[in-house]
């Protein structure tokens, strides 16, 4: 099954129920549907079948219409962050060689593009771009039978930092979004937003998701918590798919007004049970649910936060997906004892982008291992132990130490630099760093920052600074990180 089909069926049955909406923009489903069958028959015109179409945009209706115009030529979307330095994104274009990148004018500039055969249309507030000329050319054709089993490709980073690209079917998306409304019991979904990145994919997801369903996405261009309460006061009934972080800045605004806010579902990271019983307080007449996935598993796990009484867990496996929990010898672990988690489900990626080595390394005989330890309750309920090796989870977003020390270590001023996560109410992690300066030479943690924003995207940037005369290594010489991160930890309180 395509996934454009059902808004196809949407288009023809509420043609002028509004898909889209984008501060004074709107997009009715036949007019969306307009938009992808014009984008869809512009890239066949172009020769383009089961190619990859690249897609360099913040959150803006375009995007939308760009990756469901692809999906519906049989073509197959890859959303790239603007978020990412320019050497990040050009080594991600030169590994997926799209024949057509769709970008937004500001971030076009980061594009360097050797390939002659790859053709840029841009957009933007301001004016008419190339693309809004192309689409306008476009004379859409009235059905399209070509569909690409891949959905599309998108990009996490890999355990040295480096993106990975991973691959989603239509058939796995599919099954997630039948899995979201069995257990979120929504009745009445009819607004929905996601105010993250759509690169990233909970928001992705969740757009997917509503337009599926017909009802209505409201686009955020980026987080801010007094809009996003302001939208929530004017629209009935609204959903919302955020992480943890978004929801405490939620709760920092004096906002007199009514929310509406039918459920909140947060994902993306810990949600504190100190910030669950404020939420609940603040926001008492909102559905609160939690859930644990990934973006190469999906779904995983769920909660309903006032139904279920089990601080620290996150929750129970959801309809169709089977946890195992095995030491390393891949044998099964009795309940409550903490092991790797393994997961088997048909919302499963397929691998990661041309890494079959990759692939196969987290695969075995068809169980995906997340790289996560955790421990399995009596009653079926997840308790995490902990996040896999060094990973930091700040704001929603993965964050490996190695690639940002790897980047500070270029700098003459720094000896030797270690990266790691320090717990924060707001953040869930605040990326911190200790440095043994290299002479007398000391950078401040603007410098810092300043620094890093040139080499990587800026949420990995430190947030704090931390000098040391000296780092404590194990006795193979290795520079030990537990007793490092417990001795600063102690250093800090």
């Amino acid at each position: 099954m395509n996934l454009v089909t059902p808004i196809l069926r949407h288009a023809a049955q509420k043609p002028d129920h509004i898909a889209l909406s984008c501060s004074q923009e709107s997009l009715t489903y036949s007019a969306l549907v307009q938009r992808i069958k014009q984008i869809a028959q512009g890239l066949k015109e172009n020769g383009l079948e089961h190619d990859k179409i690249g897609i360099l945009s913040s959150n803006r209706i375009e995007f939308v219409e760009v990756f469901l115009g692809a999906v519906y030529a049989g073509c197959v979307p890859v959303p790239l962050d603007p978020k990412w330095s320019a050497a990040e994104v050009n080594a991600i274009v030169e590994l997926c060689q799209p024949r057509m990148i769709f970008s937004e004018t500001a971030f076009a500039d980061n594009l360097i593009v050797q390939d002659g055969d790859i053709r840029i249309l841009t957009f933007s507030d301001q004016e008419r771009g190339t693309y809004d000329h192309w689409i306008e050319s476009c004379i859409p054709k009235a059905e399209n039978d070509d569909t690409n089993e891949l959905l599309f490709i998108g990009f996490t980073s890999g355990t040295t930092g480096t993106p990975k690209g991973y691959m989603r079917t239509h058939l796995s998306w599919i099954q997630s979004f039948e899995a979201t409304s069995e257990a979120f019991e929504l009745n009445n979904m009819e607004h929905i937003c996601a105010p993250g990145p759509f690169v990233h994919s909970l928001s992705l997801f969740a757009l997917m998701q509503c337009l599926y369903s017909g009802a209505t996405f409201h686009i955020v261009r980026q987080f801010e918590a007094g809009e996003l309460l302001q939208l929530c006061s004017r629209i009935p009934d609204m959903i919302l798919f955020v992480v943890p972080t978004m929801i405490e800045s939620m709760m920092q605004q004096d906002f007199p007004g009514q929310t509406n806010i039918q459920a909140l579902i947060s994902s993306g990271g810990k949600w504190s049970e100190a910030s669950k019983k404020r939420c609940h307080e603040v926001f008492g007449g909102a559905k609160l649910y939690e859930y644990y996935g990934s973006s190469e598993a999906s779904y995983i796990s769920y909660m309903d936060v006032y139904a279920e009484n089990k601080p620290n867990s996150v929750g129970r496996p959801f309809s169709g997906v089977e946890i195992s929990v095995r030491n390393e010898d891949f044998h099964e672990l009795p309940a409550g004892s903490v092991g790797q988690l393994y997961v088997r489900s048909g919302m499963m990626f397929t691998g990661y982008y041309r890494l079959p080595d990759e692939s196969a390394a987290v695969f075995r005989d068809g169980w995906l291992m997340l790289g996560d330890y955790v421990s399995v309750d009596a009653e079926g309920y997840l308790h995490m132990a902990g996040r896999a090796k060094n990973m930091i989870v700040s704001g929603g977003l993965n964050v490996y130490p190695e690639e940002v020390e790897s980047v500070l270590q270029q700098l003459p001023a720094i000896q030797e630099v270690m990266v790691f996560g320090v717990r924060d109410d707001y953040w869930g992690e605040q990326v911190t760093a200790i440095v043994k300066w290299n002479g007398q030479e000391r950078l401040t943690l603007e410098q810092i920052k300043d620094y890093c924003r040139q080499h990587v995207a800026s949420y990995k940037a430190p947030k704090q600074l931390i000098t040391v005369d000296q780092f404590i290594y194990t006795s193979s010489g290795k520079m030990a990180r537990h007793a490092m991160k417990e001795t600063m930890k102690r250093v800090m309180k």
